[in-house]
């Protein structure tokens, strides 16, 4: 059976993530019906989840090579690198999980919803950070602000962005991930104004 109060905030997967909504009353007259053969419905959908596994699995590929290509230092890009790391680790054992089900109800029971939307957040929190990093290096190594500038202001500011993006990478399945996606948002907006200041 579906949990609709469990996963209305997991993200990604249609309308099994609608706040308040029974699904098992909806996907019934798609999954369950008497028709034949049922089971290739159920090899259908096990594609499909596989499929969204490898896509976030290329996801976060391409977040780990840019940022293995920004301008960021090396402890930096090691926590960084080991967040990435971590999410590509969850989505092969979602995928190992996803690869043995025998039938629908099995995929919805087993799948964790809360933990896939949560590694979904890693890559761009990941390139977030990086492009922080790298900004922060060209604003005070590359280049001093200028004198209508606050040099201490901007790296607090600077400061605060990467922690957001820290606790991006750092969420799990309790998470408040519509407060996480707001603050995803914020910073990208305030890098767009450390940026433009630094012009």
């Amino acid at each position: 059976m579906n949990h609709p109060e469990k996963e209305k905030n997991a993200g990604g997967m249609s309308y099994r993530t609608l706040p308040g909504i029974e699904t098992i009353l909806i996907t019934q007259y798609l999954d369950h019906h008497d028709k034949k053969p049922l089971y290739l419905v159920s090899e259908k959908n096990k594609k499909y989840y596989m499929a969204s596994a490898d896509k976030t699995i290329a996801r976060l590929e391409l977040a780990k090579i840019r940022v293995e290509n920004s301008d960021i230092s090396s402890d930096e890009c090691q926590v960084v690198m080991d967040r990435i790391s971590h999410g590509l680790n969850c989505m092969e054992y979602i995928k190992n999980r996803v690869k043995n089900v025998a039938s629908n109800e099995e995929i919805h029971k087993i799948t964790p919803y809360k933990l896939w939307h949560a590694v979904k957040l890693i890559p761009s929190a990941a390139e977030g950070y990086a492009v922080t990093a790298s900004i922060e290096n060209v604003i005070f190594r590359d280049k001093r602000p200028e004198s209508n500038q606050d040099p201490e202001k901007i790296k607090t500011h600077l400061e605060n962005v990467k922690t957001i993006f820290l606790h991006l990478l750092n969420l799990d399945e309790s998470s408040d991930f519509a407060a996480a996606e707001k603050s995803r948002l914020k910073a990208y907006k305030e890098i767009e104004i450390v940026q433009k200041d630094a012009e």
